[in-house]
């Protein structure tokens, strides 16, 4: 969806890509709130916009009706903060799918993949190590 000409998500539509429930969203970004921009990360709607939002998209704003929008870059925070991979390629899936046209950002998604590749690998690792070090 977009407001003011940038593409956006809702916490509830947040959740769902990240797999968490929408109040840890909420709860990570009033416990880091310093670490976000409004209009860089996010965008806090008055109650008139969001009853006006809710009204035109219903299924964008089910369970819990945050007042905030979400943008990539408010995105890639909350990736960051979760710090799960599962939050991580779902941040990726979405860039990839918004901007398949870009050549560029292929490349880079391609990168970020084969990172994600090698920090799963590595994850496995120190769990086999840890478990091969307490036996």
């Amino acid at each position: 969806m977009e407001y003011q000409d940038v593409f956006v998500v809702t916490t509830y539509r947040l959740g769902e890509m990240y797999q968490c429930p929408a109040e840890t969203l909420i709860w990570n970004f009033l416990e880091h709130e310093d670490e976000f921009v409004e209009g860089v990360h996010f965008y806090q709607l008055t109650a008139e916009e969001l009853e006006f939002l809710e009204a035109q998209f219903p299924y964008e704003f089910v369970e819990c009706s945050s007042p905030y929008l979400w943008t990539f870059e408010g995105m890639y925070k909350h990736a960051e903060l979760l710090s799960g991979l599962e939050a991580w390629k779902a941040y990726v899936n979405l860039v990839y799918y918004h901007f398949s046209e870009s050549e560029e950002l292929k490349e880079a998604v391609h990168i970020l993949e084969n990172v994600t590749k090698q920090l799963e690998a590595l994850y496995i690792y120190r769990i086999c190590e840890k478990e091969w070090n307490a036996q």
